[in-house]
This record gives structure tokens, C-alpha cells and sequence, in this order.
């Protein structure tokens, strides 16, 4: 059988993504979820060789582990099918990410020779850009129910499209709601195409299907997943270099200082949809610092030590309005003169890659 997982960002596209994969495997049975104020999960099934479920369930916490764990899985397991040639479509709640609910259901169903076959994002390509720079949490911007998820959109779409293997692209509620008034929004519009090469460029590794194509599918892997999510990563090879379209890749070679880096941040990222990498800090050179930014929100988290990467900073900067000079110019200053390399090399001995990292990486955790 094959079991496919949709999320989104937003219930209208999730459910426009549901129809175009329908149109490929009109047999399957779909089950969907959605989690509603106080706490509520409404259920619906529908299947042309199943009687059509709608169901509600009031769960003690609202949280994703309860949901899957009392409701979602539950669901799943009973409605199993034994022949091999089923499909079942599992549309996930909005802004859910699809791992936190792959790694409760995936041992039940690996326990019944069930494997999860893709994991699609559905989006909206018309929208992406804003999306990515709303200010807005979730629950302000309308996504989801949950008053307390300071997450942005942004924040939800960097992850997981890095999380997903294949991506649906579907036209947004806008176009259904303005109609001819819509015309850059719908498929054949400039901001839909320009938010598929964004899109695109942001996730080189996912199967793509557009808003009237064939529907083509890629293949989860979990570690590959949990691989391409993980902080400071980016897929493409080293190196400083302009790779075309909307994307640009920096490599530094030398510590940045990290005041200086803190004044021209703001800079680097003012017209950058998205923005990931590691970073080599002065600071603390033997912590591997991961740096993601979606749209207006930035964080910087340490990684622990650079292990057997090569200590150096690397950029990935998606939809910038700089070129590649213009950020290597903001980041030239940052960078530690011969003097000030040599005295770190003296003091901590940080450009040996060998056995002192340990140590500097401890060192730079307790400063």
C-alpha cells in the first residue's frame, strides 16, 4: 500500500493538494485532521470504497502529542486497509510539522509493515514571500488555533520544506475569493512563478508538481529528513560563489569578530527571504554556530564543536536583493586581521582542528 502524509501552512491549500493528488490515485481514502479551539479535533474520512466518517473529539491538552497520540493514530491503525494496492492520503492539521507526528505513528506502523511512502508540502507559491516576511505568530495571522505558538510562518515554511520530499504547488484561497482581480496570484501569474523559483532554490532536494502538472511524488527517507532540517544545514557545496537564480552561497575562511558581525546582521538579512549557515566566531571558535533566518526573525544557535568540519563560515541566502559582492563586502569587515588571527591562534590554539576543540568548545559555552 502507499501512505502519504500532506501538510501546510493553511487548511485551503492542504485541501487543494488533497484534490490534485485524488486525481491521481482517485481510490485513495482520505484522512483528515484539524485541531479547533478548546482543544477540539474534528475528524473527516472519505473514500470512494469507504463509508464517509466526520467526527469530533475534545482532547485534556491541545498539543500535537495528544492529537496524534489519542486521535490521529488511532484513526490511522483502524483504518489500515489489507490490500496492497490501497493508498491512504493522511492530511495533517495546518502549520504542523510532519516529523513530530512521523516519529510517534512511524514505530506502530513499521510494527505492521506499514512504511510512510512521501511526506508532501503543499503550497501556495503566490504567497511564499509574504508569508516568509509576516511578523505575525500563527495564531495572529489566522493559521492555526493556538494562542500560545509564537511561531511565524516563516518559521514553519523554512523547516518544513526542508522536511518534506515533494512539494504541491496549488493556487492560493485569494484567487477563488478575487477572481480576475487575481491575475498575478494564479498560476500563470509573475508572482506565482516567482515564488516557484524561490521555493525551488529553497529545496533542491524535494520533487516538485505545479499548480497544473502531472502530479509527481519524491520518496521520504527519515534520516535524510531529519538531515536536511537540522540547523545550519544546506545542500549545496562550498565555496563563494553566485549560484544563479535567487540564491547566493558565501564561504569565509577566517573567525568573524562577533560585534562587528552583530552590527552588519541586521544588513545582511533586511532583504533576504531566508537565510541559513554556520558560523566561525571569534568569540568561541571551536563552537559550530548555526545561524537560520526567515524572513524578519533570526536566531543563532550552537551546534556543539565543529567535529570533523573544517572550522569556517558558510551562507545560504534565498531571495536576497544584495549580490554576492555586496554581502562579501558586509562581511570583510568582520573578519579577524593577520594580527588578530595570529593572537587567537596563540591564545587558544583555535585553528588546530585536532584535540583542543573540545576544550574551546567548552570554554566558549561557559563565556
Amino acid at each position: 500500500m502507499k501512505l502519504i502524509f500532506v501538510s501546510s501552512l493553511e487548511v485551503h491549500c492542504r485541501d487543494a493538494a488533497v484534490q490534485r493528488l485524488l486525481s491521481e490515485y482517485p481510490q485513495a481514502l482520505v484522512i483528515s485532521h484539524d485541531l479547533l479551539e478548546g482543544n477540539r479535533v474534528l475528524r473527516r474520512v472519505e473514500g470512494n470504497t469507504n463509508a464517509s466518517e466526520r467526527a469530533e473529539s475534545v482532547l485534556e491538552h491541545g498539543c500535537v502529542g495528544c492529537a496524534v497520540r489519542f486521535e490521529i493514530l488511532p484513526t490511522l491503525l483502524r483504518l489500515l486497509p489489507q490490500n496492497e494496492d490501497a493508498v491512504i492520503i493522511q492530511s495533517l492539521p495546518a502549520t504542523w510539522h510532519s516529523d513530530q507526528v512521523l516519529d510517534i505513528v512511524s514505530t506502530e506502523l513499521e510494527g505492521r509493515g506499514v512504511a510512510i511512502d512521501q511526506v508532501a508540502l503543499a503550497l501556495d507559491p503566490a504567497a511564499v514571500e509574504d508569508q516568509f516576511w509576516d511578523r505575525r505568530n500563527l495564531w495572529e495571522s489566522g493559521f492555526n488555533a493556538m494562542a500560545n505558538d509564537e511561531r511565524t510562518a516563516g518559521e514553519f515554511l523554512i523547516r518544513e520544506i526542508a522536511l518534506a520530499d515533494s512539494l504541491l504547488f496549488v493556487e492560493g484561497l485569494s484567487v477563488a475569493l478575487l477572481g480576475e482581480s487575481a491575475g498575478h496570484l494564479n498560476s500563470s501569474g509573475e508572482q506565482f512563478r516567482r515564488g516557484m523559483k524561490l521555493i525551488r532554490d529553497s529545496a533542491p532536494h524535494a520533487t516538485l508538481t505545479s499548480a497544473q502538472g502531472k502530479v509527481a511524488l519524491g520518496a521520504y527517507d527519515r534520516d535524510d529528513a531529519l538531515r536536511r532540517s537540522r540547523p545550519g544545514h544546506f545542500q549545496h557545496g562550498s565555496g563563494a560563489t553566485d549560484v544563479g537564480g535567487t540564491k547566493i552561497l558565501i564561504k569565509v575562511e577566517r573567525p568573524l569578530d562577533a560585534d562587528r558581525f552583530r552590527e552588519v546582521l541586521p544588513d545582511l538579512a533586511a532583504t533576504c527571504m531566508c537565510i541559513r549557515g554556520t558560523l566561525w566566531m571569534a568569540s568561541c571558535p571551536g563552537v559550530r554556530v548555526a545561524l537560520t533566518g526567515a524572513g524578519p526573525r533570526i536566531w543563532l544557535e550552537s551546534t556543539g564543536a565543529w567535529e570533523g568540519d573544517i572550522a569556517c563560515t558558510h551562507l545560504e541566502l534565498t531571495g536576497s536583493e544584495h549580490c554576492e559582492a555586496e554581502v562579501r563586502a558586509l562581511l570583510e569587515p568582520c573578519e579577524l586581521s593577520d594580527r588578530q588571527l595570529l593572537a587567537l591562534h596563540g591564545a587558544s590554539g583555535a585553528l588546530d582542528p585536532g584535540q583542543q576543540q573540545h576544550n574551546e568548545w567548552k570554554r566558549g559555552e561557559n563565556e
